[in-house]
């Protein structure tokens, strides 16, 4: 089979692999669409000690089944795949919280992922897609359910005003899913200018360039002085994990999903002078996953407006496009 191999920093190669066999309670998997997640990103500069070379990244994808162990699938069958696979015995995985598994594997992270034509998984791993669910919209499942696992960790968000720091595409869906449970204001801080402009079109109220204005100041101002009633961080850098608590309404919850540093020193003070709290959001339950094909089938996402489609023989240009920083791709799928 094709796959697009990690094979250095800065590398990727299109290789032919040989097809994996599959075990009792597995299906074969044939992929035909798979997403680029910031973390993708972050393992083909090189940043991410857990996705060693040689490997195939991706974990965001859905396909067909094209062989199955299992009488539960057959062939032919469309799916999205959970990409956790977890102990399932464990306190955490009884409690429908699967992500926090101590034991758990992801794919393009600890196993070969989904860019590549096949991939073999668990039964368990596998979400029917509903009748007249594109697999491109499947390829969606994955960071929508991590934007509805941020948004379950904050509170009640009805008639809030919201921050969200990052217009990458989990920061894009936040705002999405945000704005679908309820929350009136939202405001997008980012350096791209390409991803502020295509929020300001997804329907963001405020967007801010950090590199020409102070956001913290501008959050304040535009909030009479209060701060937002939550705020996101989907980047994960010193600077925006201190601007989120800074930006957060006393009495307000700040969020942190990205990773872009693996050490944040901040300034917890207002955590205990203002009573923020500030809570950890990672990946997503099967709930949250079975979630977001529901909202995925409601047509509510202009999928069609952000996503930029290519071929895995695209994989080398397509990542070095994303790694300027300045790309005007906000979403990128490889169909396969």
């Amino acid at each position: 089979m094709k796959a697009l191999v990690y094979t250095a920093p800065r590398k990727l190669e299109l290789q032919e692999l040989a097809v994996s066999e599959i075990g009792s309670s597995e299906v074969r998997v044939k992929v035909r669409a798979a997403a680029v997640c910031g973390s993708d990103l972050h393992g083909f500069l090189g940043r991410s000690k857990r996705r060693v070379p040689p490997l195939v990244l991706g974990h965001e994808f859905s396909g067909e089944v094209a062989d199955s162990s299992d009488v539960a699938f057959t062939r032919g069958d469309a799916v999205a795949v959970y990409p956790i696979i977890s102990c399932g015995a464990c306190r955490y995985c009884a409690s429908d919280r699967e992500n926090l598994c101590p034991s758990k594997r992801v794919y393009g992270l600890d196993i070969h992922g989904g860019l590549a034509e096949y991939v073999g998984a668990p039964v368990r791993c596998l979400f029917r897609l509903p009748a007249g669910m594109s697999f491109l919209e499947g390829s969606l499942v994955e960071p929508l359910a991590n934007a509805i696992h941020v948004l379950k960790r904050c509170p009640d968000v009805r008639g809030q005003s919201g921050l969200i720091y990052g217009a990458g595409p989990i920061g894009m869906l936040c705002a999405f899913v945000a704005r679908h449970f309820g929350a009136v204001r939202l405001a997008v801080v980012d350096r791209n200018p390409h991803r502020l402009s295509k929020m300001h079109q997804l329907g963001a109220d405020l967007t801010i360039n950090a590199s020409a204005e102070d956001p913290v100041r501008t959050i304040l101002d535009w909030t009479a002085g209060t701060g937002a009633d939550f705020s996101i961080d989907a980047v994960g850098n010193t600077a925006c994990r201190e601007n989120s608590i800074a930006s957060t309404a006393a009495g307000g919850t700040a969020v942190c999903i990205g990773l872009e540093e693996e050490v944040c020193a901040v300034d917890t003070r207002p955590l205990v002078t203002r009573e923020v709290d500030l809570k950890g959001s990672y990946a997503y339950t099967r709930t949250d996953f079975a979630d977001a094909i529901e909202l995925l089938q409601r047509k509510l996402l202009p999928w069609e407006t952000f996503v930029t489609k290519a071929q895995l023989a695209q994989g080398q240009a397509i990542f070095d496009d994303l790694a300027t920083g300045s790309s005007a791709i906000m979403k990128a799928v490889f169909e396969i």
